[in-house]
């Protein structure tokens, strides 16, 4: 892994996009911050439920991260599309961040006590937002979970597509041209992000709370994967939290892991994901994943310079250095 010094380039810092995705990181970060001394050893019903198993957990950190994070952007990207894996009604930062908060967001405007609108006259885009990726590691206390979010244009139609009468036939959700990528990791205390032709990076820290963000003296990393000469091969994956789904993924397991030496298995897509664009691991891949899960990820990884198989809504995600392991992971799994 490279360890030469370096800056995240101005031609990255200065894309609103990834401004906006900074915000976002920012308030999703001071939450989760937040919300952890509330969460206990006992896993208190009153902040902690279940989704489809005991350990497939949601908190109301979730929730409320996810409803700021719509909040912000019907204000700052109103024509834009939120996908978020909760379904939480949107909360106004404004009214619910303090004033140091606050002024730390690209999209505030101090004197005016809003947020500015950033739409422009391109595409509608896709805002695929998972508010805390690996819930269950952040309600146990385990460092491995994060915000995440991917930007992709929304797709139209293929010509000769056919619909119900009357209505505009559906391409599906996360099927344009992806944009940005960005995880963030309070437990980590790292931030990977990514733009469309400008490489992928890590930032130690929110990546607010670097000072003079215009000048582009943020201390940063460049991902390029795993670096030639390494030994070993580690595989990253994940497992469903219900038996009838396991049973199947473990029966798959010897032949998935062909190549590899060992497995990783951190609990959160996300961080997966960035740890095959920073060289970690060699390879990912899981079923069963939403967009959500994989957005910010996947964008990281293909501007590391890897491949990768995005699996749509519950189909194989895999990441690996070249597209023919790409395609034997996503067969395997």
């Amino acid at each position: 892994m490279n360890s030469e010094p370096e800056s995240l380039p101005a031609e990255i810092v200065d894309l609103p996009l990834i401004r906006i995705a900074a915000d976002l990181s920012a308030m999703a970060w001071e939450q989760m911050l937040a919300w952890r001394p509330l969460l206990g050893s006992s896993l208190d019903a009153r902040v902690v439920d279940t989704k489809t198993s005991p350990n497939d957990l949601v908190t109301r950190a979730d929730a409320q991260i996810e409803a700021l994070v719509r909040g912000y952007l019907l204000k700052v990207r109103p024509q834009d599309l939120m996908v978020g894996e909760e379904g939480a009604a949107a909360l106004d930062p404004v009214e619910f961040f303090s004033a140091e908060l606050l002024g730390r967001l690209h999209a505030y405007d101090a004197e005016a006590g809003s947020l500015i609108d950033l739409s422009d006259d391109g595409p509608v885009l896709e805002w695929h937002v998972d508010p805390i990726d690996g819930t269950v590691n952040y309600v146990r206390n385990i460092e491995h979970h994060a915000f995440s979010v991917g930007v992709c244009e929304q797709a139209t139609a293929e010509p000769g597509a056919t619909a119900e009468p009357g209505a505009v036939p559906e391409p599906g959700l996360g099927q344009g041209r992806w944009r940005i990528g960005l995880v963030a990791s309070p437990g980590l205390d790292a931030t990977w992000l990514a733009a469309e032709g400008r490489g992928a990076y890590r930032v130690e820290g929110c990546l607010t709370d670097h000072d003079d963000a215009a000048s582009a003296t943020i201390p940063a990393r460049r991902l390029r994967g795993t670096p030639s000469g390494l030994s070993g091969r580690l595989l990253a994956t994940g497992f469903a939290y219900t038996g009838d789904n396991r049973g199947p993924q473990l029966a798959k397991l010897e032949n998935l892991m062909s190549g590899y030496d060992d497995l990783r298995r951190c609990g959160s897509a996300a961080i997966d994901l960035c740890m095959v664009a920073e060289g970690r691991v060699n390879g990912y891949a899981e079923r069963g994943l939403g967009i959500y899960d994989y957005a910010g990820g996947a964008v990281i990884v293909e501007e590391a310079g890897l491949k990768v198989s995005r699996g749509g809504a519950g189909g194989p995600t895999a990441a690996a250095d070249t597209q023919a392991e790409v395609d034997r992971l996503v067969a395997a799994i």
